[in-house]
């Protein structure tokens, strides 16, 4: 299997600082006398309710590790890497199982969730610093090793910053795993084959022309593989108007824009959103982004020799991912993506429509 890292790179980002506390309890995230051995660390750091939640609810089921202590075999020292705080990766953990773990195993199953999954977090409590000072907010390897970054600033209960910081990574790896046991059509790497930018995707697109290129983000233009795992994972976090609005008409009195939706619930809809805000802006979010608004932003060619337009080859690839998950994996997208946001008014505490609804105690382990 080839080695693949995937690295996000903020547009600013503070600096980061880390304090010494030479008395260890059984909660530090700093192994004592650091001992990487896992029976000597299960002695000199006896099992706390995180750990044994842990072990029960991902290790023995799916044979997946979360590492909150620093286990110095397991990152690197390229990185300027600062500790993850006991209560903030309970919050994590709370949060994988409910967004990530339960929804999938519910569509699929526990066997399947064991095989076709990463098998190590390992929780950074800030954004990583390379010696050059640049940032880095994730890292993966091979689709089965991930660096959860900057878990110290969670924010439990927003989902538009579970979906943008850590939820659109899971989804995105998972995916990888995917379609690196049975391959994804060899079509389907035709539809943008001479678009892909190997490394240089950062800086290959103007705004969003990347879209009339028929990728759905800017990285999904790396390789053929990356663009696979993020429609996946962007068509899960992205609101959808026809699934989500319950605004289509026929009515072109209605519908003064022809997008197929009542103007006045379309934007009424739209306005919810704070909602799972807590009323504030979700703007600056990706996860607030609308799917059908951002095809629509590709709907032209990105050159004029092209047979088709942005939008149009979005289309043919999620037709493609459609079937390969059905056939391949018996996996219906939309059944899933349904199963994981019909758990958001439970987190913000609201519906999308503003009802209040009992909100998720994420740092109590025992309701979680």
């Amino acid at each position: 299997m080839f080695m693949k890292k995937i690295i996000y790179i903020l547009l600013a980002a503070a600096m980061v600082s880390c304090s010494v506390d030479n008395t260890l309890t059984a909660d530090s995230v700093i192994p004592k006398d650091n001992e990487q051995n896992d029976s000597q660390q299960e002695v000199l750091n006896p099992p706390n309710p995180l750990d044994t939640y842990i072990q029960e609810r991902f290790t023995k089921p799916y044979n997946i590790r979360i590492l909150y202590r620093f286990v110095e075999k397991e990152t690197t020292r390229s990185w300027v890497l600062t500790p993850t705080k006991y209560d903030k990766a309970v919050q994590f953990a709370s949060v994988f199982n409910y967004l990530f773990i339960e929804p999938y195993v519910e569509v699929t199953s526990k066997e399947f969730m064991k095989e076709h999954s990463f098998n190590t977090l390992i929780l950074i409590g800030e954004n990583a610093y390379h010696a050059t000072r640049i940032p880095m907010r994730g890292l993966a390897t091979n689709g089965v090793k991930i660096h959860m970054m900057n878990i110290n600033n969670i924010r439990p209960n927003s989902i538009f910053y579970l979906n943008d910081n850590a939820l659109h990574t899971l989804y995105h790896e998972t995916a990888h795993t995917w379609h690196q046991s049975v391959d994804y059509p060899t079509d389907y790497k035709r539809i943008s084959g001479t678009d892909y930018k190997s490394n240089s995707w950062a800086n290959s697109w103007t705004g969003t022309d990347y879209l009339k290129a028929g990728f759905i983000s800017a990285y999904g233009s790396k390789d053929s593989d990356e663009d696979f795992v993020e429609m996946i994972s962007r068509y899960i976090t992205y609101f959808n108007a026809t699934q989500d609005c319950g605004c289509a008409t026929e009515d072109t009195t209605l519908d003064t824009n022809g997008d197929g939706f009542d103007d006045a619930l379309y934007t009424a809809w739209k306005r919810s959103f704070t909602n799972y805000n807590n009323g504030a802006s979700v703007a600056s979010y990706d996860s607030a982004r609308v799917w059908e608004e951002q095809l629509e932003l590709g709907n032209a060619k990105i050159r004029s020799t092209e047979q088709y337009t942005g939008k149009e080859k979005l289309e043919q690839k999620m037709k493609m991912i459609r079937r390969y998950l059905t056939t391949t994996w018996n996996i219906n997208l939309d059944v899933l993506r349904n199963k994981i946001r019909e758990r958001y008014p439970y987190v913000a505490g609201r519906t999308l429509s503003g009802q209040v609804v009992p909100r998720k105690d994420f740092s109590d382990l025992t309701n979680n």
